[in-house]
């Protein structure tokens, strides 16, 4: 075997090798952006509690952020919700007993819980949901302790009583902030 048998060897094989990189290289960016492409258009179901300071109610919130329909298949939170551990007792499950619920892009569904004083303020939440043919797990925990932290200044319903113009803004605002809360 003469040199340039050798050197036509060497260039065939690192040709080989170039060839075998660029495709390896290609499939992995296929995957990736098969995978980004679908965590861009899947739905995204989140399970939050909101604070409405205008009512000084708590909401359990359900709502996909994501791009297509979600179903919603379970929920499980830790340390359960059960109304007979509020003050008002209710005899009805809660939100969270939830399962099979359909969802569209940007859909929400709310339902009022008495956290208040409940004596669980930190819940670890677990969403099972479909979407796109494919099932997926959200995990995470909600410290319901942030509340504490938030400075609002609230006015319940409408009276006669209103001492001044301030007041008066003040019940304003947090109406005009309750019905941007609903439209969102």
């Amino acid at each position: 075997m003469t040199a340039s048998d050798c050197i036509q060897i060497a260039i065939a094989i690192i040709t080989l090798l170039g060839i075998v990189t660029s495709l390896v290289i290609s499939i992995c960016t296929l995957k990736q952006n098969s995978k980004i492409i679908e965590d861009s258009n899947k739905a995204n179901i989140i399970l939050y509690i909101d604070f409405n300071p205008t009512t000084s109610r708590y909401y359990i919130v359900i709502k996909n952020f994501g791009n297509s329909v979600g179903k919603l298949i379970s929920i499980k939170i830790t340390p359960k919700l059960n109304w007979k551990k509020t003050k008002f007792k209710q005899n009805r499950r809660p939100i969270t007993d939830s399962k099979n619920v359909l969802l569209a892009p940007n859909q929400k569904i709310a339902s009022w819980f008495d956290f208040k004083d409940y004596p669980d303020r930190k819940f670890k939440v677990t969403l099972n949901y479909e979407s796109l043919g494919k099932k997926y797990i959200n995990e995470y925990e909600i410290d319901l302790s942030f509340v504490d932290n938030i400075d609002w200044r609230v006015q319940y319903a409408f009276d006669d009583n209103t001492k001044d113009n301030k007041e008066a803004l003040y019940k304003i605002n947090n109406s005009i902030q309750d019905l941007t809360d609903k439209f969102r």
